[in-house]
């Protein structure tokens, strides 16, 4: 029998509940590991439709099991639930009323999407030859991050997952497509923090000090060099220091300087390689200045990596929803990091972005405190896992057409 439901519709159907847990969360945001709030109105979303559903998986996680009416493999669907740090400018009637606090990458809309996905899915659920996992996870923003930890505490087991599906709103597409690409989606994320050791001293006499603030600067510099001259300009890579502390007054030399960053690379062999020549060059640098430097490197989040078929599955479910025009192929991976890439460590799966922009307003970045989306593309966003999850447990019962 070849079952269609249409999942377009169903999804138009619960728009307004939707987006109303979206603007829920996004009003009261919380950082990772305190997603305390936010997890608890996912679970009871998940019970009210009559999922099994199990608290504190992975500190904060959520993981609400749907089982079909006849045996199958199992799908899992991830969301992650964190906010960042950064103070709100946007205006929005439901913006955070937590200072300092705010969804600025989209997390509350993949809560929201996997969500709808959920309920979209469960109406369906004597149809479904298998089961369907929705794991909502705590802190993606800090590395190690909270994949891990669910990780390992089961939530791929029990039963054992035989694919994942996760996604992420992106500014730049416009609402109403669906982008996904083959292969890497996603850079490695490794973090570094650099001490560098000076000799303190007045402001007015630097020769009898050794200034950590200057050796600090030239370190800055040199290591941009890395990139330009170091590494194969084939190579995608990125090497940003993101914080500088030291000196404590205008007049005072300092003695100490602190600096964090972050490293980006696709080429696993490079990945490895960088920390080696990111020593050489900071400790060389730091001498010529008669100062002293350490580093302190750690491995984050691996590449992410699509699996081809996975990928395939969300094509044919995007091209039925939004339609095969507004699929588009995303041609180059993101330096940015996932740590969705732990999951796909363990099962075959496939990461894709949706489409949110705005076709009358200023789009802005992820992490930048006036980001915004076009909430008229959650709906496609839940259809689109909700076909896909459909065809991967009923590979004869065709999607929406």
């Amino acid at each position: 029998m070849d079952i269609r439901p249409d999942f377009l519709q169903a999804a138009l159907n619960i728009a307004a509940e939707i987006i109303e847990v979206r603007r829920k969360v996004h009003q009261y945001p919380e950082l990772g590991f305190e997603e305390n709030e936010t997890a608890g109105l996912i679970a009871g979303k998940l019970q009210t439709i009559g999922l099994d559903v199990v608290q504190g998986v992975g500190k904060t996680g959520v993981v609400g099991l749907l089982r079909g009416g006849f045996p199958g493999p199992t799908l899992a669907v991830r969301a992650d639930m964190d906010a960042l740090p950064i103070m709100e400018n946007t205006g929005l009637s439901y913006a955070s009323v937590r200072p300092g606090l705010m969804h600025a990458c989209g997390h509350d809309a993949h809560i929201a999407v996997v969500l709808g996905a959920a309920m979209i899915l469960n109406r369906f659920r004597p149809l479904l030859r298998g089961n369907l996992k929705f794991i909502f996870q705590p802190c993606e923003e800090t590395p190690p991050g909270g994949a891990l930890e669910m990780i390992a505490m089961g939530v791929l087991g029990d039963p054992k997952v035989d694919g994942i599906l996760g996604l992420h709103v992106n500014p730049l597409l416009p609402a109403g497509t669906i982008g996904i690409k083959h292969g890497t989606v996603m850079a490695a994320a490794d973090m570094f923090k650099i001490i560098i050791r000076g000799k303190g001293g007045h402001g007015a006499a630097p020769h009898q000090a050794a200034d950590a603030i200057v050796a600090a600067a030239a370190v800055i510099q040199a290591l941009q060099t890395l990139v330009s001259r170091r590494v194969d300009p084939v190579q995608p890579a990125v090497i940003t220091v993101g914080t500088i502390a030291g000196g404590n007054k205008s007049n005072i030399i300092a003695d100490r300087v602190e600096m964090k960053g972050t490293v980006r690379t696709l080429c696993p062999e490079l990945r490895v390689r960088l920390p080696a020549l990111m020593e050489e060059i900071i400790k060389s640098s730091a001498q010529a200045y008669n100062t002293e430097a350490d580093l302190a490197y750690e491995f984050g989040y691996p590449p992410l990596e699509n699996s081809p078929g996975m990928v395939e599955l969300v094509r044919e479910a995007a091209s039925l929803v939004v339609g095969p025009g507004r699929v588009i192929e995303v041609q180059h991976s993101s330096m940015g990091g996932e740590d969705f890439a732990y999951f796909l460590r363990h099962s075959p799966g496939a990461y894709f972005y949706l489409g949110v922009g705005k076709d009358n307003a200023p789009n802005y970045p992820w992490h930048h405190p006036q980001f915004d989306i076009s909430e008229t593309a959650l709906t496609d966003g839940a259809a689109t896992l909700a076909a896909a999850s459909f065809n991967f447990l009923n590979p004869c019962g065709g999607l929406i057409g």
